[in-house]
């Protein structure tokens, strides 16, 4: 076992999570009437919502990307217009002692180790919720204004995942927390009220960074890796004290949607990292889980590693024979996956993504991508010299797989703005049927969704 080292110093002016499309914008916008190149189509109603790190303070020798106070973008289309564009920091006491300006406060605690809600933003049952890696989501209006802690009516008094699960038939919303505390790790089902109708402590034997999890029809799949939290690295002042552990194994845990800690039957697998599975399905008694594998990450507690590109793999998980079967599908870099939100948890036949060729610059991510499991093949939707796009959402619009729209914000370096691409998903690797233009710049998030 290593011991935990200290992080090395680096200025703002050389920290890459400050420059290109990852620096800051410095600026709260409401612009109206957006001018569109192209058709937007009269199907698309709604906003799509973007969340992601915009950092209040600039002299941080330490900053790092998954720190970032929260800042969430919407973009607003209705009956083939782009009505308006907004971005609004989350009013966080962060935000507050950064800045001045007053914090929500909807009455709910903070959790002991509450984030920020830079990571995810979703709709379900009636509510925007903006999600953290730690702690509780924050509950915004429409108008991205801040309502505060939301703790499903004093239900959730423990950490919330950011990546809950929403059940494309079932419109349940299926999540977990892990916790460094006495217990690591909990399991919790909303129906599509919202009401928390299940939950369950699941024993794990240490803190893992278990960022994601899968979900079937029946079955949750967790995955606890090698990421480990670390005491010597909080008495080290380490903003995020996770670290890769070499003699630590990894391994799934599948357990039934209703089920109790008993139930998981944990599978050990060779050590990797998995941030974002694309989705899971049943497949008879087996499970099949797509998932963009990682080789290695938080060496030290760091992301930025010289190592595989992440690629798209199909792992068949047998529960009886313990056993996973692991199947490359794309090993060229990619990261961000995702499904038609209705096959969400059901088998699907396509998927997409973001290209990353996995190294810190400016253009760390490029085009998009659209897989066909079924035929294997890929089709690339180029995004142009000099763009980058980031995690495209897909808006259904019929009730085919592919019958719908891929909506992703594209980052141009020339001009130093970005735009909102729409994607017949039916003809990837066409031009966008739309093009929503901005005169500002999202910069590099993380997740987001169609509201």
């Amino acid at each position: 076992m290593t011991t935990a080292k200290a992080a090395p110093r680096v200025e703002p002016s050389d920290n890459p999570f400050l420059q290109g499309n990852f620096a800051p914008v410095p600026e709260e916008s409401t612009l109206e009437h957006l001018p569109v190149e192209g058709t937007l189509p009269k199907a698309l109603r709604g906003q799509l919502l973007r969340n992601g790190p915009n950092p209040t303070k600039l002299d941080d020798p330490d900053y790092h990307w998954f720190t970032g106070d929260a800042m969430l973008h919407a973009v607003a289309i209705e009956d083939g217009r782009a009505t308006h564009y907004r971005n609004r920091w989350i009013r966080t006491p962060q935000f507050q002692e950064a800045t001045g300006r007053a914090a929500a406060n909807s009455g709910v605690q903070p959790l002991p180790l509450q984030g920020n809600g830079n990571v995810n933003v979703i709709g379900h049952a009636g509510r925007i919720l903006a999600l953290p890696e730690v702690g509780l989501p924050f509950e915004m209006t429409a108008d991205l204004e801040t309502v505060g802690l939301f703790d499903f009516g004093g239900r959730l008094a423990s950490n919330m995942t950011a990546h809950p699960k929403i059940d494309g038939q079932t419109g349940e919303l299926i999540f977990f927390g892990y916790d460094v505390g006495d217990v690591h790790l909990r399991y919790h089902v909303a129906d599509r009220s919202g009401a928390i109708i299940h939950s369950e402590c699941i024993d794990t034997p240490q803190p893992t960074m278990m960022h994601d999890f899968g979900v079937t029809a029946t079955r949750v799949i967790f995955m606890d890796f090698p990421v480990v939290f670390d005491l010597d690295m909080v008495a080290l002042g380490r903003r995020i004290p996770f670290r890769w552990r070499d003699d630590t194994g990894a391994r799934l845990g599948v357990m039934p949607r209703r089920g109790t800690s008993a139930e998981v039957i944990w599978i050990d697998i060779p050590p990797c990292y998995v941030y974002h599975p694309m989705n899971a399905y049943d497949d008879g008694e087996n499970i099949v889980f797509d998932v963009v594998k990682h080789e290695k990450t938080f060496v030290d507690g760091r992301i930025e590693l010289d190592l595989a590109p992440p690629a798209l793999e199909r792992w068949t998980i047998d529960p009886g024979a313990r056993r996973v079967t692991m199947e490359a599908i794309d090993p060229l870099g990619q990261e961000f996956p995702r499904v038609n939100p209705r096959f969400e948890c059901h088998p699907h036949r396509y998927g997409y993504g973001v290209r990353t060729d996995g190294q810190q610059s400016d253009m760390v991510f490029g085009d998009l991508l659209k897989y066909d499991m079924r035929s294997g093949t890929t089709t690339t939707h180029d995004v142009g010299s000099g763009c980058a796009a980031g995690e495209g959402v897909f808006v259904p619009v019929g009730d085919g797989e592919d019958e719908g729209y891929v909506l992703a914000p594209v980052y141009d370096r020339q001009t130093g703005t970005s735009h909102i691409r729409v994607i017949d998903a039916t003809d990837f690797a066409a031009e966008p049927i739309a093009k929503i233009m901005l005169p500002v710049r999202i910069p590099y998030g993380f997740h987001g969704n169609f509201v």
